[in-house]
């Protein structure tokens, strides 16, 4: 871990800019609702709960040493080369079938993009969430991506079908990430507002 090995030079050095990027995961299960960077942080994977602490040691950290950060929540990553087409071509992707299960996500060009806006832009000690504007279930964006290459979707599953524990732990938390802070300090306008512009880009691009 960075803090346990480079605490000691971190506290020496006088930097303008430190940047820890967490993941949305930190919020936990949220039924479904809106969550913004005041809301409760409950934490239900092993992942989120890490996050959750790092992201305190790191705040506890530029308290006693004054230190310029920043954290980024970042929600589901995707990208020109890992995003649901290329698995839905790999006879990967499946449709896990639950109510009410919404989920944000954000492309790696976009949350490039906002890193870059915050070199010049800085407040300390402040917490994003980098997502897109429209949180979608997996259903939606499978269903989506299968349209644009034009085949068959997926295998259909039910959520007590689903043997892979990590798969399941996924499941267990349904939100929508609030972006609204994020545009408004970075007076940011996304590049892929949602995963319909994304895999658009893709699809239309790189394939």
């Amino acid at each position: 871990m960075v803090l346990e090995n480079f605490d000691k030079i971190i506290k020496k050095y006088k930097f303008k800019w430190i940047t820890y990027l967490s993941a949305t995961s930190v919020y936990g299960d949220h039924n479904g609702e809106w969550v913004n960077e005041e809301s409760k942080t409950n934490p239900t994977s092993s992942n989120g709960v890490n996050r959750l602490s790092a992201e305190k040691l790191w705040m506890k950290l530029a308290d006693n040493a004054n230190l310029p950060l920043q954290i980024f929540r970042l929600s589901g990553i995707y990208s020109n080369q890992r995003n649901i087409l290329e698995r839905i071509k790999s006879g990967k992707a499946k449709i896990i079938s639950k109510k009410n299960q919404f989920f944000s996500r954000i492309h790696v060009d976009d949350i490039g993009r906002v890193l870059f806006k915050s070199f010049n832009n800085f407040k300390p000690k402040e917490i994003y969430n980098i997502s897109d504007d429209v949180p979608a279930s997996s259903e939606e964006l499978t269903s989506y991506g299968s349209k644009l290459l034009g085949v068959e979707l997926p295998q259909k599953m039910q959520i007590n079908e689903v043997k892979n524990e990590m798969l399941k732990n996924f499941y267990k938390d349904s939100k929508k990430v609030s972006n609204k802070k994020m545009k408004s300090f970075f007076n940011y306008k996304l590049k892929y507002p949602s995963f319909v512009e994304g895999l658009n880009y893709i699809r239309n691009n790189l394939i």
